[in-house]
């Protein structure tokens, strides 16, 4: 049976009748009877008895139905999801970020995709860059958020905001009583900074410019959280984004913005070769827009 048999049949079994059926499907009587008449020869037995002018389903008709009505409640669902999908209220989003991103920005941009979308899931992962980059390229992510743009021709990547930068220091520093910090107050101070090769480390790097990087690396780390981790316990003073400094509660912590403004930029990263998915463009429209208020 085709679609047209199928669509018929069901319409007959619907409404009882050749003539009602017809109405249902907008075509003629005369063709509702042919048809049936075909789809009982090609089967090879009758789906319908006729007494005194009325059809009554046989049991294979009744069995056939079963079936058919399965499989439209399965177009139903079909149907439905795709209507969700295009208004961006279901579906899964696979995000990867750096482990800075996931304890300052995500949570904020995951707190509003949520509430905007609440029949979505979101998968989060925070990874290292080269991991990041290796779960989009399988793809385990759809997207990923990250410091910088991401170096591998299958992925392409799009500037989607910039987050303010802060420096934070130990309680009872001197340099607290600053309303601004130059960076060049920092040059003679304790540093905690990050791993050498990182991301992180290549944004420093360029933020103090070639001959003016602190002479006093105490501590090198990967994530901007151990930087603040360990300035609360006074090892020394670092520089953090501003919406990981905004997420902490130590009071052993004090942040003071630097006096010129100088900002972390964000890129969303996807595959080359593959449309981003409507969810990953509003996300990414949500980060930007968070970016945009710190």
């Amino acid at each position: 049976m085709n679609l047209k048999q199928i669509n018929t049949f069901r319409a007959i079994m619907i409404t009882g009748t050749i003539s009602s059926a017809a109405k249902l499907l907008f075509v003629s009587q005369p063709a509702v009877s042919r048809l049936l008449a075909h789809t009982e020869q090609q089967l090879g037995y009758p789906l319908f008895e006729r007494i005194k002018g009325r059809l009554y389903p046989t049991t294979e008709a009744r069995l056939l139905f079963n079936e058919v009505q399965s499989v439209y409640s399965g177009i139903t669902r079909i149907s439905a999801l795709a209507h969700q999908l295009g208004e961006k209220k279901q579906g899964l989003l696979g995000i990867v970020s750096s482990p800075s991103l996931g304890h300052g920005l995500m949570p904020r941009c995951i707190e509003r995709f949520t509430h905007q979308h609440p029949g979505v899931r979101i998968r989060l992962r925070t990874l290292t860059y080269d991991a990041l980059v290796r779960s989009i390229l399988d793809g385990e992510s759809e997207i990923g958020l990250l410091f910088m743009p991401a170096a591998h021709p299958n992925l392409k990547s799009t500037q989607v905001g910039a987050i303010p930068l802060v420096c934070v220091l130990p309680g009872g520093h001197p340099l607290a009583d600053q309303p601004a910090i130059d960076l060049s107050d920092l040059r003679d101070q304790a540093m905690i900074a990050y791993r050498s090769g990182s991301p992180l480390a290549k944004v420093l790097s360029d933020l103090f410019g070639e001959g003016r990087e602190p002479e006093r690396i105490l501590v090198e780390v990967d994530a901007q959280q151990n930087v603040c981790d360990l300035v609360s316990q006074g090892l020394g003073v670092g520089i953090v984004d501003q919406a990981v400094a905004a997420a902490q509660t130590s009071d052993r912590l004090v942040v003071r913005p630097l006096r010129d403004r100088h900002t972390l930029e964000l890129y969303l990263a996807c595959s080359r070769y593959e449309p981003l998915p409507l969810l990953a463009r509003a996300f990414g429209q949500i980060v930007e827009q968070e970016a945009g208020l710190l």
